[in-house]
């Protein structure tokens, strides 16, 4: 048993009404958080995160929960935090994610799911997305500005005056832009194949929402429908997409032709696909995480295919000769 299993361990024992036989450490993800299944010889199984108050916000964790919670969205229970704020007793939505049904026949039907979910949060969350950071201009940009420095100069392997000579500003300010100018919705931010877990009855759970912010409407149905983790067929990816658009207008929730409406989401994937090669890139020569830029090819395709429809993504891939 490690350090950190033995001192969770201890602090689980001194919680009243519980009875926890064992401790598995289940996994890390791309933050400075660590996971441990907890079994209660009653209650069943229970997540244990392990997140340090000096390097992860666990506030923010609370308010967005607290938030989410207001709005009957399936997330994990809060049933206890210890005394130094660092470890979480958390309800356990299951051990697979929508990325581990991936091969399977009902998996269209998972989506389906994920697509009424998250407009459920969009429509009821809109009495509390004012309570949310704002996905500004300068988020937007410092997002990008990490494919500059972690995958152009630390993966590439070019210089600052090789880098400087290219000029993002065009495509960086056009994407900003037009996320900037969409409808205001709550968003999860990482609403992707690995943070939607599928319970023991098909139940769907969200995690990792901790960075919600209100913003661009495009932003979490991007993230599902251009996943880094999944290709999903193109075909398939516009029905879906489909899907969601006339669950907004039936909604109330966008005014936008369809035609608009996929330009949006097409340059929020191109936002959000640079800033996630650059975090992959970070992962691994700042966090030293060699796995994730296993995820940059099919991230980096998304790019590659909206560069045959706009200029100025297709003129930065030329440049950095990736196309």
């Amino acid at each position: 048993m490690s350090d950190s299993s033995k001192e969770i361990y201890e602090w689980l024992n001194t919680i009243e009404g519980y009875s926890f036989s064992e401790i598995k450490q289940i996994s890390s993800d791309a933050s400075f958080r660590n996971y441990f299944r907890v079994f209660d010889d009653e209650k069943g199984p229970f997540i244990v995160m392990d997140s340090d108050p000096k390097l992860e916000n666990n506030e923010k964790f609370i308010g967005i929960t607290n938030l989410l919670k207001q709005i009957s969205m399936p997330i994990p229970n809060i049933h206890q935090i210890d005394d130094s704020g660092r470890y979480f007793l958390i309800s356990d939505l299951g051990t697979k994610s929508l990325f581990d049904h991936r091969n399977e026949t009902h998996f269209q039907d998972f989506y389906t799911k994920a697509i009424e979910l998250l407009v459920l949060m969009q429509i009821n969350g809109d009495s509390l997305k004012n309570q949310l950071p704002h996905y500004d201009d300068a988020l937007l940009q410092s997002e990008m500005e990490l494919f500059k420095e972690w995958f152009c100069f630390y993966e590439l392997g070019l210089n600052i005056k090789q880098i400087e000579k290219i000029d993002f500003n065009p495509l960086f300010s056009q994407l900003s832009q037009r996320a900037s100018q969409q409808d205001k919705v709550f968003v999860h931010r990482d609403y992707h194949s690995r943070n939607i877990m599928i319970s023991y009855d098909g139940e769907l759970g969200l995690i990792d929402y901790q960075d919600a912010v209100c913003g661009p409407i495009t932003y979490d149905i991007v993230s599902l429908l251009r996943d880094c983790y999944i290709k999903i067929d193109l075909p398939q990816m516009h029905d879906m997409l489909r899907v969601y658009y006339d669950h907004l207008v039936k909604n109330q929730m966008t005014n936008k032709p369809l035609s608009e409406f996929i330009i949006d989401f097409d340059l929020m994937g191109a936002q959000r696909h640079l800033k996630a090669i650059g975090i992959f890139s970070r992962l691994k020569h700042r966090d030293k995480k060699d796995t994730y830029v296993n995820d940059i090819p099919l991230t980096m395709s998304y790019l590659k295919h909206l560069s045959k429809q706009y200029e100025v993504i297709d003129d930065i891939l030329a440049q950095l000769q990736l196309q």
